[in-house]
């Protein structure tokens, strides 16, 4: 299905994932200008004082069934390596947000790739289903 309006669409995504997953993937809106993707994440103890986070500035969206990538643009509240947003302790969290080159307001499946050959550092998603008969147009 083909969205019917160039109003920006949010898809709520944190309540389809496992509670395990950190970052959580919180919610996906395209826009006719970007995609804009909201994270959460919470410090660990499998770290000192709950690590470090940061994002390559290659990371990019790719629609399932397509070769083209849709670069990341921007981002708030995490920095781009080689700089890290460093956490005090292992109570600590933090809300970011990565803005993307915009995808097709389509029914479409995205991955959200930091590096191609992963490591278990890396924040890798796959198969984000975004069906626009379940999305909400917002203005």
């Amino acid at each position: 299905m083909k969205s019917k309006s160039s109003e920006p669409i949010l898809f709520e995504i944190a309540k389809n994932k496992d509670l395990a997953d950190n970052p959580k993937v919180l919610r996906v809106i395209l826009d006719r200008e970007f995609t804009r993707i909201d994270f959460g994440y919470n410090a660990t103890g499998h770290f000192f004082k709950g690590g470090w986070i940061r994002m390559s500035p290659k990371t990019y969206v790719q629609v399932q069934g397509s070769a083209e990538k849709f670069l990341l643009k921007e981002t708030t509240g995490i920095t781009i390596a080689p700089k890290k947003v460093v956490f005090q302790s292992v109570k600590d969290w933090q809300f970011f947000t990565l803005y993307f080159e915009p995808i097709p307001q389509n029914d479409c499946v995205i991955n959200i790739i930091e590096e191609e050959k992963p490591s278990p550092n890396d924040f890798n998603y796959y198969g984000i289903a975004l069906k626009m008969d379940e999305g909400n147009q917002i203005s």
